[in-house]
């Protein structure tokens, strides 16, 4: 059975203006990974666009083969470079995975 991965981040820049950079620079980081990354069904990544101060900057709706897909999602190089450049740039992440 398929498996829906979503994840919002809130940023840590300083401004709107900031955190709408570091939320771009991610998305196009994600965008990337179905080319390297097998098991991948559908990615989408969208920015916030509105209520900058209150809604969360960015959100990814990633859907996988099953289980198995997501495991090797989460461990492959291409998926951990994301990762690490995420926790460079997020104050917040909030998270769940979910059969479709």
């Amino acid at each position: 059975m398929a498996v829906r991965h979503i994840v919002s981040w809130k940023m840590n820049g300083e401004t709107a203006a900031d955190r709408a950079r570091q939320a771009t620079e991610i998305a196009e980081a994600l965008r990337a990974l179905p080319a390297t990354v097998p098991g991948i069904r559908a990615l989408d990544v969208h920015l916030n666009e509105l209520n900058a101060e209150a809604n969360w900057d960015l959100v990814l709706v990633s859907d996988h083969e099953d289980r198995d897909a997501l495991d090797v999602y989460a461990t492959h190089p291409d998926h951990l470079a994301v990762v690490a450049l995420v926790k460079e740039r997020a104050a917040g992440r909030a998270g769940v995975d979910f059969e479709v």
